[in-house]
């Protein structure tokens, strides 16, 4: 028999972290049903005993503001999970007492992990475990969720639980006489519906518009209508007295276990004064973002070259492998597939696993909320929300994360317009092109990076410009204020930075190989084939002909524009594609040539049009699932507009200068 395991918390408590601490390799995600909302599940063996454990979307109550509390909520009651593991952040525990309460509210089977338990003492607060848990009436475990402390403990309660062998007396809130009397009231109106008749009534009280829902097709609309008579008849709002109540008590639970030092200055706090401040704030941000752009370059140019050296030897062996082969049997293993292999990890592994790896330590020291912070005002500038930074942030490195990420935003018109313009931040794929190309044309100093930071900008550009004409047409409201949790810093543990850099560049080159072997080998036939014609009259620059005047608006031949099309299923083919069509292949690298094919005025026409034009097909499919056809179709149309328009005013303004 499996034992279920669900894990509740607040956002930044470490609930991702003690997860990936019980389940460790065995875990997988996907998706509440109906709904867009992670679900993780994974699994441990504890005395021989399998424990299947559910990791709920992070909430601060389950009260039917989002879909994450609905899930969560829903999870609890429906599907009656043995133990639930509300995981809080010691720090801040008044706060996370609210999501604790609330859960009691549906399930005796608590166990409490008070997390970061490491920086209480820092932060000059001390707390008195056993009498949390008197208080609470259910266990409470001390935690070190990133260095695996009190793990053992933890899962020794949760199995003590499941067992029978402990005396659970959760604690309840007891609200004023009056609230009171309308739950009893209400109570034995409310029906069998699987909820815990007390909750029910209290959420009546409170007005949730999912209860109602539930009740009234249910065939219980006398309950909703008798709960609205109640609430019309009172002289305060019972939400309002519900909540206040809820506050108290854990403010009595709170002064009988928490005791603060006074006149102690944290040192998140003495962090923050700099790196949060609202002058030093930005260029600080701007300092780290140019960090990882001189990393990308330093670093990830090694790394390729490792896997040049590497494909080449793998190259030469399979060439005279198949020396007795027909020709295109040759060509197609070795000029279009390992040599298409060769460009995508040369080009773009390192510049994932540096991008990655930086990011995982800004995530795990708790500096991206500071950078969302830190970035409001210019949000709002940009017609987004504060929390569209870490979203935007992630683009950088794919531009699905970036666009799922949006689910973070509270207000739907603001996740609209965050989802639509995310892809037009260069992900890893187009920044590989990026970083590849201009150092051919640009050298490797400052003109290089003056270039760069240049594309970088005209994408923020396009951003600010859409979201802009999206707030003043469709949807005329203002951005929703940053509220967000600012997570007390903490040294990065190698080991979670690690797993995370390694997970999410396996995910983008798994993405990447998938899509390459088919396309790769499209593309060389396209430009070999009729077998034995001569370089112009090959299918491949035949069909770009027909394009030679779309590619004059931005200055391009027409086989560059048939590049667009045939990369369009993943940015990553773009450096094979440039190779194969224009002839750089074989023993000639792809800087070897288009240094020949193209000005740097060309260049940088192209890059910009590459970094506008449209989002790969996995990034549509995420924006389709995440807000429909009507606005992938939508951003789509207008990144052709905005790569036509920026790249051609590029191009055609450097020939009036004389650039050309």
């Amino acid at each position: 028999m499996t034992t279920t395991i669900a894990v509740a918390g607040n956002p930044n408590t470490g609930k991702s972290t003690l997860f990936n601490a019980l389940t460790g390799l065995h875990q997988h995600t996907g998706n509440w049903p109906g709904k867009t909302v992670e679900r993780k599940e994974g699994e441990f063996t504890h005395d021989g005993h399998v424990v299947k454990v559910v990791d709920l979307p992070g909430t601060y109550s389950l009260t039917a503001v989002s879909s994450e509390e609905i899930v969560a909520r829903d999870f609890i009651v429906e599907a009656k999970p043995d133990v639930v593991i509300v995981i809080v952040d010691a720090t801040n525990l008044e706060r996370n007492l609210y999501l604790v309460l609330q859960v009691l509210e549906l399930t005796d089977n608590v166990v409490v992990a008070l997390n970061m338990m490491d920086q209480v003492e820092s932060k000059g607060v001390k707390i008195d475990v056993e009498a949390l848990s008197g208080q609470l009436g259910v266990p409470v475990v001390p935690t070190v969720a990133l260095k695996k402390e009190g793990i053992p403990q933890l899962i020794e309660a949760v199995m003590e639980i499941c067992e029978g062998k402990l005396d659970l007396q959760p604690a309840s809130v007891t609200y004023d006489e009056s609230i009171e009397q309308n739950i009893a009231q209400l109570e034995p109106m409310v029906g069998d519906s699987g909820y815990p008749a007390r909750w029910l009534a209290i959420k009546l009280l409170e007005g949730d518009a999912d209860v109602k829902e539930m009740l009234q097709a249910g065939g219980n609309s006398a309950a909703v209508e008798a709960a609205e008579a109640l609430v019309q008849r009172s002289e305060e709002k019972p939400e309002i007295s519900i909540a206040e109540q809820r506050y108290e008590s854990i403010s009595r639970i709170a002064q009988r276990a928490i005791h603060h030092e006074e006149g102690v200055k944290y040192l998140t706090d003495r962090i923050d004064d700099i790196v949060a401040h609202k002058i030093l704030g930005l260029p600080i941000l701007m300092l780290i973002a140019g960090f990882t752009l001189w990393a990308i370059y330093a670093i990830a140019g090694p790394i390729g070259g490792l896997f040049e050296a590497l494909f080449s030897i793998i190259i030469d062996g399979a060439s005279g492998l198949l020396a007795g082969t027909p020709w295109w049997v040759r060509g197609i293993i070795v000029d279009g597939i390992l040599l298409g292999f060769q460009q995508i990890f040369v080009y773009m592994f390192g510049v994932l696993v540096v991008f990655f790896f930086i990011y995982g330590i800004l995530e795990d020291v708790g500096y991206l909320a500071r950078g969302a912070f830190v970035m409001d005002r210019i949000m709002k500038w940009l017609g987004l929300p504060g929390k569209a930074f870490m979203t935007i942030f992630a683009g950088y490195g794919c531009s699905i994360p970036g666009v799922m990420g949006t689910r973070i935003i509270d207000d739907e018109n603001d996740r609209i317009i965050t989802s639509v313009v995310v892809p037009f931040i260069p992900c890893a794929a187009r920044i590989a092109a990026i970083t590849a190309i201009v150092p051919i044309f640009f050298g490797s100093g400052l003109a290089a990076t003056i270039v760069t930071l240049s594309i970088f900008g005209l994408s923020l550009l396009t951003v600010a410009l859409v979201a802009t004409v999206l707030k003043k047409t469709t949807f005329k409201n203002e951005p929703s204020g940053l509220v967000m949790e600012m997570p007390d810093y903490h040294p990065p543990l190698l080991s979670n930075v690690l797993r995370t850099t390694w997970d999410r560049t396996y995910s983008s080159m798994s993405k990447a190989l998938m899509i390459y072997l088919p396309f790769s080998v499209l593309i060389w036939v396209l430009f070999h084939f009729p077998a034995g014609a001569a370089a112009t009259e090959t299918w491949g620059v035949q069909m770009g002909s027909f394009l030679d005047p779309v590619g004059q608006i931005i200055g391009l031949a027409g086989r560059d524009m048939t590049g667009f099309l045939f990369t369009y299923p993943a940015k990553e083919l773009s450096l094979l594609y440039l190779g194969l069509s224009h002839g750089g292949v074989g023993e000639e690298e792809v800087a070897g040539f288009m240094g020949d094919v193209w000005t740097p005025l060309q260049a940088l026409s192209y890059l910009v049009f590459l970094t506008l034009y449209a989002p790969c097909l996995a990034t549509v499919a995420a924006m389709v699932k995440e807000i429909g056809w009507k606005w992938a179709l939508w951003n789509i149309i207008v990144a052709l507009i905005a790569g036509f328009g920026f790249a051609g005013a590029i191009y055609w303004g450097g020939v009036l200068l004389g650039f050309g």
